[in-house]
């Protein structure tokens, strides 16, 4: 059919059963628009990660009712949630009880014992110690569903080519959260940045500390984070659209709090990003005077801050009953944008405080604050709905 814009997406079964009585039949010209009604108006907010009919509150009193370990997979990152019966098909009632989780190890199980398999191959041909545990660790995870231990090898990655592959983010699931998306990152590392900006990952309990904010939430345990500069030759999976700059990972809760995170920085998309989409903004939106303070060097640094900052701050939090829970988690779908808002403000505070502490020159103060604010006209262009 014929779509609009390209603000379509065919991902619910009953979109496609609408078509299919329809599929075979020969369209002339532009009459194919009259089958857009097929087509849900929006991506649902769920992905394609829980029922299309299920809303917020029906998860939310089904899992009151599961055990702590089970509420804790429902709400996991590696799961999708499904009915017992065909009632979504059908639009009919249904009660909480007839939501169940599927491990993606079960659901995906095709495509995932494809990948372990070549995932273990690729594995056997590295001369890289550190590269070939990488490897063969992730291919466990995948038929596992248990991705801590693999994660601890990826931060402890130690190799020219640079490897990310797994389950990470949560941007898609836009009704809680709480499910992460496959994507995968090839790059070559960057020995000299690497060396030059190991200052930054030095620093996080220094910053920790110092953090405006009440005592009681700081953590005298940050870990420092190993930062890997590295040129990408290769992604895929969850990174259409816009190209990320950089990534602080895992997200998991357990090894923040346990190892810290891991950060790595693509240096040849800063780049390109800044020649050809930053710089030309800010000629039109920066004031003639203060063009020259739009430099690389201010916004790549300002990105490092950004993803040091991701792993500072409340993580893992105590409720007023008592409980302990997660600032993802109680946050939800709005999780995302405020973190990313919080990395964003706290890198801006964090590059002042080492610059006032004497670890970087003071002539960075005009041109971060300026590099930054063109920044913030070039990543406006992604729209409300985007987290970043």
């Amino acid at each position: 059919s014929c779509l609009d814009e390209n603000e379509a997406f065919l991902t619910t079964a009953d979109s496609a059963i609408k078509l299919v009585s329809e599929a075979a039949k020969p369209i002339a010209g532009w009459k194919g628009v009259e089958y857009k009604a097929a087509f849900p108006l929006k991506k649902p907010p769920g992905a394609n990660f829980y029922p299309p009919d299920m809303d917020k509150t029906e998860f939310e009193l089904w899992t009151k009712g599961l055990s702590g370990d089970e509420k804790q997979d429902a709400a996991g990152y590696f799961s999708v949630i499904k009915r017992k019966s065909d009632s979504g098909l059908n639009n009919l009632a249904s009660s909480a009880s007839d939501l169940y989780s599927v491990p993606y190890s079960q659901e995906y199980s095709s495509l995932l014992t494809k990948a372990t398999e070549l995932l273990h191959k690729a594995g056997d041909l590295t001369s890289s110690p550190s590269l070939k545990r990488l490897l063969h660790s992730k291919a466990d995870a995948f038929l596992s569903n248990d991705y801590y231990d693999s994660d601890i090898v990826w931060m402890e990655l130690d190799s020219k080519v640079d490897v990310t592959i797994g389950p990470y983010e949560t941007y898609e699931d836009e009704l809680f959260g709480y499910k992460a998306t496959f994507e995968a990152f090839i790059g070559v590392r960057d020995d000299k940045a690497t060396a030059q900006v190991k200052l930054f990952g030095d620093h996080l309990q220094v910053l920790e500390q110092n953090l405006p904010m009440d005592s009681i939430y700081k953590s005298s345990e940050v870990i420092s984070a190993p930062i890997r500069v590295v040129q990408l030759v290769y992604n895929s999976g969850d990174v259409k659209g816009p190209q990320t700059v950089a990534f602080n990972l895992p997200n998991d809760e357990r090894i923040v709090k346990d190892r810290g995170t891991s950060m790595v920085m693509l240096k040849n998309v800063s780049e390109a990003k800044f020649k050809l989409i930053l710089q030309p903004i800010a000629d039109v939106c920066i004031i003639k005077e203060q063009q020259e303070l739009v430099d690389f060097d201010s916004f790549f640094t300002h990105t490092i801050c950004h993803e040091c900052c991701h792993g500072i701050g409340p993580h893992t939090i105590t409720l007023p009953s008592g409980q302990t829970s997660t600032v993802r988690l109680e946050l939800q779908e709005l999780h995302s944008a405020l973190e990313e808002a919080k990395a964003d403000i706290v890198g801006l505070w964090a590059l002042k405080f080492l610059i006032d502490k004497g670890s970087l020159p003071k002539s960075l103060v005009k041109s971060m604050y300026v590099s930054f604010l063109a920044g913030c006209f070039r990543s406006v262009r992604f729209g409300l709905e985007e987290a970043h």
